[in-house]
């Protein structure tokens, strides 16, 4: 079989729809837990039906209307307009519950890194701008591959972090996680980055343990006209970039495409060096949206993305390499959305996700695709009432027919999920709001599981949130990854897997505290616990298959705890400072985690200035500290690797002229250590990050 004649069952794409989630805003073993909340929830439903209406103090019929004071009441998201959000500098969030909310009113730890955050930043990649928040592990493993993931248990292959573009998952069918250097994504395009550190299940299912990222792209309307850009910086770096967009009466459409290329890192964390992650990606977008009226909206989009190298093997595999590392990603996303009122709308979402990998291995060979079908009905029952209920479904199709001799026990591998959701949001008294969500998920192998989440929030006198919440939420085996059968060394080493692998769960626990003092002064502070069962572990075992094999079995159960703080500071209309810190421990004195998991650094912080010299000059710099973390050695995976900790420090300038048209950005990230490591991966020769140089010329042709 050749490499174009894979089984291929995904070709046909349902048109889909979208409660335009970014720009159109209306003015409207531990089962016990969830029974309990549930039985909270009735408890207050009942209990509700009794409590008085609120009190107001009389006023002077002759006073004016703006002196009048009312008892604070918990702000829902109707009662403030687009425009008036906007000018409170408040951000919207989609990614809780699926629908548009403000932030203030979100009992979740969540995070929103905006468009201008990403360029001040310098950030180079979407984990470079996931520095920014509070909470999430990034360690950069060679040149463009990442290990990512909130709350702990970052890896190459992280399986606890569910990673969104415009609500379609992009989640690996065999090695799970999100191979972030292969998929297109352009930072041009983003319009924010929403981070949700917790569990997610409710909302996203399975595999949204940890938290999720959603990247939310721009609408056209915000890129009209020719806008082009072309950068470079050390180790032969260069980025390219063309995009053109264009209103037509009810159509905006976007077209951009963009060429990145680099010798990569020169040094690796392997004794034995020759590190190899070279990396050229050509990627190319197109999104288009039509609204014929006030009811429908329709929205479509497409990308690829072809990329060589960006596979460094470790001196064991680097034996037995013949070609070069290749991947390609595609995908096709159609949205219809329609509101039936004010408060009433349907989302449809379907898409379709075909990739393909080799890592120059000839064992290491497979394609996946999936189609997922997504639909969402949100609507008030009542006034101080959102009720959100979905069905999603997902069928994959993975094939390593061509892998030699072999990588999975089955030549082609079809699995899949559905999903029934429901969510309740509900303000019980003038202060309190009460969220209750439930989900109970089928997947063709691992069979039914529930996910639960109840949260009790105050909005206090000042403005602030607080709340507290318990949460339920679960990893699924993906259904390939159950039939993982390779040789890695010759016949001496085997890679398997148990057949009948049982999910990971989660029970989380958390409160959190989020407020804005004097509409300058942004703090954000949560508190988790995590408590993990059956987690996936690689366990040595002796042969057959082959004279030792490394098997993935359920094993131990952790805990882990920790603290995440997140500041902004508006100090004048020019200077900004924002900082984040992040505390995480395990309750077992663990020096590793189990699987290829990245040990958390204890202690990691970021200190962070904006200062616009004019507003033509922009300055920018950050600086990060992330402690020690152990994980398994790329070339010996049976023992543990440490990495130490680090300090980094990046600069940027950027100098825009002929009005914003134009500009130029230039800086230096890691500026204080010549190289440093990160992090390990198995499988993946690790790197250490160099110092680097960079500019950036755009310009904007109307």
């Amino acid at each position: 079989m050749t490499s174009h004649e894979y089984p291929a069952s995904c070709a046909v794409l349902a048109s889909t729809c979208s409660y335009d989630w970014r720009k159109r805003r209306t003015h409207f073993r531990h089962h016990g837990s969830m029974r309990v909340a549930v039985g909270i929830y009735f408890a207050v439903f009942v209990a509700n039906a009794s409590v008085a209406q609120p009190t107001r103090t009389p006023t002077d019929e002759n006073e004016p209307k703006a002196e009048q004071k009312s008892p604070p009441e918990l702000v829902m998201e109707d009662e403030f307009d687009a425009v008036e959000l906007l000018e409170l500098d408040i951000p919207i969030v989609v990614t809780a519950s699926r629908h548009e909310q403000s932030i203030t009113d979100v009992p979740y730890a969540i995070s929103v890194i905006t468009a201008d955050d990403i360029r001040r930043s310098g950030a180079r990649s979407i984990p470079d701008a996931l520095r920014l928040a509070p909470g999430v592990d990034i360690a950069e493993l060679s040149y463009g591959n990442y290990a990512v993931s909130p709350r702990g248990f970052a890896s190459f292959n992280a399986n606890k972090v569910l990673v969104l573009v415009d609500g379609r998952q992009i989640y690996d069918t065999l090695m799970s996680g999100t191979f972030w250097g292969a998929w297109p994504f352009q930072l041009e395009d983003i319009d924010q980055i929403e981070v949700i550190r917790g569990p997610a299940g409710v909302t996203w299912g399975a595999n949204a343990v940890n938290g999720v990222i959603n990247i939310i792209t721009k609408d056209p309307d915000e890129q009209e006209g020719l806008t082009v850009s072309v950068g470079g910086g050390s180790r032969d770096t260069y980025k390219e970039r063309v995009s053109y967009g264009l209103r037509e009466g009810d159509l905006r459409l976007r077209f951009s495409a963009e060429h990145e290329s680099s010798g990569g890192f020169k040094e690796s964390t392997s004794a034995f060096g020759n590190l190899d992650d070279e990396y050229r990606n050509l990627r190319l977008g197109l999104h288009a949206i039509y609204e014929p009226d006030d009811e429908n909206k329709y929205t479509y989009s497409v990308g690829s993305a072809v990329v060589d190298g960006n596979w460094p093997l470790p001196l064991a595999s680097r034996l037995f390499r013949n070609p070069k590392a290749h991947a390609q990603a595609n995908y096709v996303l159609g949205k219809w959305t329609h509101y039936i009122e004010e408060d009433n709308a349907f989302e449809l979402t379907g898409y379709v996700n075909d990739f393909y990998l080799t890592s120059g291995l000839d064992w290491t060979d497979f394609r996946y695709q999936q189609l997922s079908l997504l639909l969402s009905h949100t609507f008030k029952p009542a006034e101080d009432q959102t009720f959100i209920w979905g069905l999603d479904t997902r069928w994959d199709l993975t094939s390593a027919a061509n892998a030699d001799p072999f990588m999975l026990a089955k030549d082609v591998v079809r699995s899949g999920s559905i999903g029934l959701y429901a969510q309740h949001e509900w303000r019980v008294a003038p202060l309190w709001m009460l969220h209750l969500g439930g989900r109970v998920e089928y997947d063709f192998y691992g069979g039914f599981h529930p996910t639960g989440r109840i949260a009790l929030a105050r909005k206090l006198e000042d403005g602030a949130l607080v709340y507290g919440a318990v949460s339920r939420a679960f990893h699924m085996p993906a259904g390939p990854r159950r039939f993982l059968d390779f040789p890695v060394v010759g016949e001496f080493l085997q890679v398997t897997s148990e057949r009948g692998l049982d999910p990971e769960t989660l029970i989380a626990y958390e409160v959190g505290y989020r407020t804005k003092w004097w509409d300058r002064f942004d703090v954000d502070v949560n508190v988790f616990w995590n408590r993990y069962d059956d987690l996936l572990e690689t366990i040595p075992e002796l042969g057959p298959p082959g004279i030792l094999q490394l098997k993935s079995k359920n094993g131990r159960s952790l805990s882990l705890y920790g603290v995440e703080l997140g500041l902004k500071y508006a100090v004048s209309d020019s200077l900004t400072l924002l900082g984040n810190y992040t505390f995480q421990q395990t309750d077992t004195g663990l020096t590793e985690l189990p699987g290829d998991a990245i040990y958390p650094p204890r202690h990691k912080f970021m200190a962070a200035v904006r200062y616009d010299v004019s507003d033509f000059w922009h300055l920018s710099s950050q600086l990060y500290y992330v402690g020690g973390v152990n994980g398994k050695d790329p070339s010996i995976p049976f023992i543990t690797s440490h990495v130490g900790s680090y300090v980094r420090l990046d600069l940027g300038i950027i100098h825009e002229f002929d009005g914003d048209d134009a500009s130029i950005a230039f800086g230096v990230r890691n500026l204080l250590d010549p190289d440093h490591p990160e992090g390990v991966g198995t499988g993946l020769d690790s790197a250490e990050v160099p110092r680097s140089l960079y500019v950036e010329y755009r310009v904007k042709i109307n």
